[in-house]
């Protein structure tokens, strides 16, 4: 290990400043400077403006995907909620919600009251290269399943928030039918 005197810091031209505890880096080590108070390897996070660690800088890229994950989940359902309000059967209702704070956004489809204590999650398109997917749960049963194309290992699929609903609402009818053999 090599140790300079000074840092490189012809990257920001400014001198590394921890971003933890305020510590000018003293230090060079393995091309990289080094916070010797905390014992950290620094680097520059352009988006901040400041110098962190890697492992921090890895936690404020990962937090800012999931943000955006959560972001294009409510554009989404709020795009989707007039496209199916139209098509669902009397008594049924669509509700856009985000059931835990941090969580991403989901359009519940709900049947009629007291016809079954079950509802559909379709859950918007992540953006990695899936659709909309639907999930069931049927609370008097305590099943909480998603919906498989015939064969598959995978989860289902949709292109469109229309066709999860279609989808949803026969998986829903389904579930109220077996009610009744129980």
């Amino acid at each position: 290990m090599t140790s300079d005197p000074k840092p490189n810091t012809a990257l920001c031209g400014m001198t590394p400043m921890c971003q933890r505890c305020g510590t000018p880096a003293d230090t060079v080590r393995n091309c990289h400077p080094w916070c010797s108070v905390c014992g950290q390897y620094l680097v520059h996070d352009p988006e901040y403006g400041d110098w962190t660690t890697f492992a921090d800088r890895e936690y404020r890229r990962r937090t800012a995907g999931i943000q955006q994950r959560i972001t294009a989940s409510a554009e989404h359902v709020a795009q989707a909620v007039a496209a199916v309000h139209d098509r669902l059967p009397a008594d049924w209702h669509a509700v856009a919600c985000q059931h835990i704070d941090g969580a991403t956004h989901t359009l519940d489809i709900q049947p009629p009251a007291g016809s079954i204590d079950a509802i559909a999650y379709l859950i918007p398109p992540t953006g990695r290269g899936d659709g909309w997917l639907v999930r069931v749960h049927n609370r008097t049963r305590h099943l909480d399943f998603p919906l498989y194309h015939a064969g598959g290992a995978r989860a289902a699929s949709f292109g469109s928030a229309s066709e999860a609903l279609d989808a949803a609402i026969e998986a829903l009818r389904i579930e109220i039918v077996s009610a009744g053999y129980r």
